[in-house]
């Protein structure tokens, strides 16, 4: 699907200026060869709909490459006549991060984008130039700053999603570490680790793009565009070292968990060692009993009967355990 923005030369660029929309292909070469300035918006873009695009604009064959293809690295390839560059806006599926890829084409009076229907960041700064005059005013630089500004405003609610589930789980570990069960806290934790990971990936290429586009000379001729383009280079700084802090956050997290789980295994281990020295002695008294390493000529008969002696050894044991009990609970050992 293609649709249009359009400001056409004889309509001046006043508070009741409305852009027309949606020319057909035809127009929109009369439209590009008389130099009116003008959006194309293609849509889940066909292959004749790309092929028209090529011819139209005379693309290098690289970038009709790039054009067809997904999950590249967001890139800037500077022309005679036009830049190209790819931006990625983020998204979630199935609890993995994926960038949806936004291309861009800037010439002299025409700006191009080319994605994806659920790349919905276009379709804000697409609204948003179609019922704002001050935008066409500044021109097709403007329209491409309003759209990388909106695809960089997207990593925003991911990243506060992540800091929120980060911080709850992180609470959850501190305040009730004895009944939280760590094998299901540690798997989320593992999951928005892979997420920040895969976020780096975007945001770290694209620090370079919007860097390089601050220098091209395309971009400098107007200065307030060129402090825009600067601006939201530094906020996508920011969002780099907010995903740092976040994966060393989650981090953090996991280092919680298994300090835990090793406490525990601590307090396991010491309540079976508490276990054993009570029945050390125990395990001596019926083991000297049972040895035969005095000899008498004659047998020697206790003055006791065999339930007596069984009872008496049954009282000295159960004395044992409790009297190891009492001073082990009195130790703060168990």
């Amino acid at each position: 699907m293609i649709r249009s923005l359009l400001a056409p030369a004889d309509v001046p660029l006043d508070d009741d200026f409305t852009p027309h929309r949606n020319y057909s292909p035809e127009k929109l070469e009369q439209a590009l060869s008389d130099g009116m300035l003008l959006w194309i918006d293609m849509v889940d873009a066909e292959d004749d709909e790309i092929e028209w695009l090529e011819k139209t604009l005379q693309l290098h064959p690289s970038v009709v490459a790039d054009l067809r293809r997904e999950d590249r690295r967001p890139t800037l390839m500077v022309y005679p006549r036009y830049l190209f560059l790819s931006l990625f806006q983020p998204y979630t599926r199935q609890n993995q991060a994926e960038g949806k890829e936004v291309h861009c084409l800037i010439g002299r009076n025409y700006f191009v984008t080319v994605r994806r229907a659920d790349a919905g960041a276009v379709d804000e700064a697409y609204n948003r130039v179609a019922n704002n005059v001050s935008a066409w005013r500044q021109g097709n630089t403007y329209f491409l700053y309003l759209t990388a500004q909106h695809v960089v405003d997207a990593y925003y609610p991911l990243l506060d999603r992540i800091s929120n589930q980060l911080n709850s789980l992180e609470e959850t570990l501190m305040s009730d570490a004895p009944k939280t069960d760590e094998k299901h806290v540690r798997r989320p934790v593992y999951v928005t680790k892979q997420q920040l990971i895969a976020l780096r990936q975007m945001v770290s290429p694209q620090r370079e793009v919007l860097s390089a586009i601050v220098g091209e000379e395309r971009i400098n001729q107007n200065p307030d565009t060129r402090d825009l383009f600067r601006h939201l280079y530094e906020r996508l700084l920011r969002i780099y070292d907010v995903i740092d802090s976040q994966r060393d956050l989650a981090t953090n997290v996991l280092d919680m968990i298994e300090t835990h789980e090793s406490n525990k295994l601590v307090e396991i281990v010491n309540r079976l060692t508490l276990f054993s020295i009570i029945f050390l002695p125990l395990t001596f008294l019926t083991g000297l009993l049972q040895l035969n390493f005095v000899t008498t000529v004659e047998p020697i008969v206790l003055p006791l009967s065999g339930y007596s002696l069984l009872a008496a050894l049954l009282a000295i044991t159960l004395s044992l355990f409790v009297g190891f009990g009492y001073l082990f609970r009195r130790q703060g050992w168990i």
